[in-house]
């Protein structure tokens, strides 16, 4: 062992008024790859999601052991400033948190970083867009609690975005909110596209949407949640696609109900309704 004299030690620098020295191990936080990471994911995947939207899901996704511990975490990312508090005004209550820069710098220097989203992307999502994001993390959370669905594999718009930009691979047919990936009663796996509305587009803008729908290849169906109950009948007979199975619902019947939710769909061209599980069936998928 080598023992510095008063000579050869480092000097001590001063600290300035009021502040107390810390350990040096107290300022050496390492950054975990795998629960800080996963976490900073879960931020970035979401775009917007809410303090207790994000303990749940890390708690669920099995990040740390505890939500304290979890909080703990978040706490880090914050005084960090990996992940910040947006002003968003929602009816959503608590924080609601997007990541930063350096947060999505920290995912890229351990190769956790996608292409739809970095560090260097020019500008990140508004505010204004959080009650739609906050929205789809409800969906998500009500899926996650029905015990049939605990084991289903939630695909984020970030994540679609980057997988339909990567070569080589069969793409969807456009950038979904969501792709829910789940394994029927048979054991076999099948994918749901996930499409949330909280305003009403164009007749014109749906027939264009219609006809990229009729093209997918990788997707059962797609599931459109409509922000309220009156929505539904107008996106059933909005949306019209001859051969691809499309239905709806609303927001908060599928969050109260999942399975159970009513959905509206067209037969031919005639209105008809079922649940979301009875409809899974008639499409080959028992759950």
């Amino acid at each position: 062992m080598v023992t510095r004299t008063s000579e050869t030690a480092h000097p001590i620098m001063p600290l300035p008024p009021g502040r107390k020295r810390r350990s040096p191990s107290a300022s050496r936080v390492t950054f975990d790859p795998d629960a800080d990471g996963r976490l900073l994911a879960l931020v970035r995947n979401a775009t917007f999601i809410s303090n207790r939207q994000l303990i749940e899901l890390a708690e669920r996704g099995h990040i740390k052991a505890t939500r304290s511990a979890i909080r703990q975490r978040i706490g880090r990312c914050l005084e960090r400033e990996l992940i910040q508090v947006v002003p968003a005004k929602t009816v959503h209550t608590g924080a609601i948190y997007q990541i930063t820069r350096w947060g999505l710098n920290a995912l890229e220097s351990f190769g956790l970083g996608i292409s739809s989203i970095s560090s260097e992307t020019e500008r990140l999502p508004s505010a204004f867009q959080a009650s739609h994001f906050l929205d789809l993390n409800e969906v998500r959370i009500a899926f996650l609690r029905t015990q049939l669905l605990s084991e289903f594999e939630w695909v984020s718009d970030p994540e679609i975005k980057t997988y339909n930009a990567t070569p080589l691979v069969r793409p969807f047919a456009k950038d979904y909110d969501a792709v829910v990936k789940l394994t029927d009663r048979n054991g076999q796996a099948f994918q749901i596209g996930v499409e949330y509305e909280r305003t009403y587009k164009t007749i014109q803008r749906y027939g264009e949407i219609a006809e990229r729908i009729e093209t997918e290849k990788e997707l059962s169906c797609v599931l459109y949640i409509a922000s309220s109950s009156t929505m539904v009948a107008r996106l059933v007979d909005s949306i019209r696609c001859p051969t691809f199975p499309i239905c709806v619902t609303a927001t908060g019947i599928l969050c109260q109900q999942t399975l159970n939710a009513t959905v509206g769909f067209l037969a031919g061209q005639t209105p008809r309704t079922s649940t979301l599980r009875q409809y899974l069936a008639t499409i080959k998928h028992p759950l």
